[in-house]
């Protein structure tokens, strides 16, 4: 039996409908991958909503012994405690914020008597002085804190910076330009001493 020939018209219509079956079926495809997506960004979001809620949780757990004990100070002041217990008890609190702190990374640092440092520090003022290189930190308001290698809060710091001419006079009382004038007078002075010291007199110069 002979087998029939197709015809350009059928080619190409058994073509088309491969095409668009595959067409479909990538749709589909396309179509699952979006709602796996859509599902996976709900989760995540909602992971980390409970991510988020169990660290806080810790965190609160950690400060309420520090917060039972402020309380027991507080209690303490309205009666007859004296104050070495209650400086005591403010130590023992403050210790056991810092460590609550330590547990969940984050740690305090102080930056006094280093060069002043932007990304740690923050220039609450500054102060003109001779006794502290400028930029440096001469004393400090508040402690900074960090949390690895990520400042949460700089230290509030006080920076020196170099005492001009005209505050020098008034501290001293003395203009020191006109000190500075003086010793170069006296350089000069010297100088000229030395100079004569080393001519030689001519015999019988002093004779004409």
């Amino acid at each position: 039996m002979a087998q029939c020939k197709k015809g350009p018209v059928t080619l190409l219509s058994e073509q088309f409908q491969e095409a668009s079956g595959a067409c479909k079926k990538l749709q589909e495809e396309y179509l699952r991958a979006i709602a796996d997506f859509d599902n996976l960004r709900k989760r995540t979001q909602r992971d980390g909503e409970v991510s988020r809620r169990i660290a806080m949780e810790a965190l609160v757990m950690d400060l309420l012994p520090a917060l039972d004990n402020f309380g027991r100070a507080a209690q303490a002041s309205s009666t007859a405690a004296t104050t070495d217990s209650l400086q005591r008890g403010m130590d023992l609190i403050h210790r056991q914020l810092l460590e609550a702190l330590r547990k969940h990374g984050v740690e305090e640092y102080s930056c006094a008597g280093t060069q002043f440092d932007p990304r740690r520090a923050e220039a609450i003022s500054f102060v003109h002085t001779n006794q502290h290189e400028p930029g440096m930190v001469v004393s400090e308001i508040s402690r900074g804190y960090a949390c690895g290698d990520r400042v949460l809060r700089p230290a509030r710091v006080v920076v020196a910076k170099a005492v001009e001419l005209s505050q020098q006079a008034d501290i001293t009382g003395k203009d020191p330009r006109a000190a500075v004038a003086t010793s170069q007078k006296a350089d000069v002075l010297d100088q000229e001493s030395e100079s004569k010291e080393g001519e030689v007199e001519e015999p019988g110069r002093d004779s004409e």
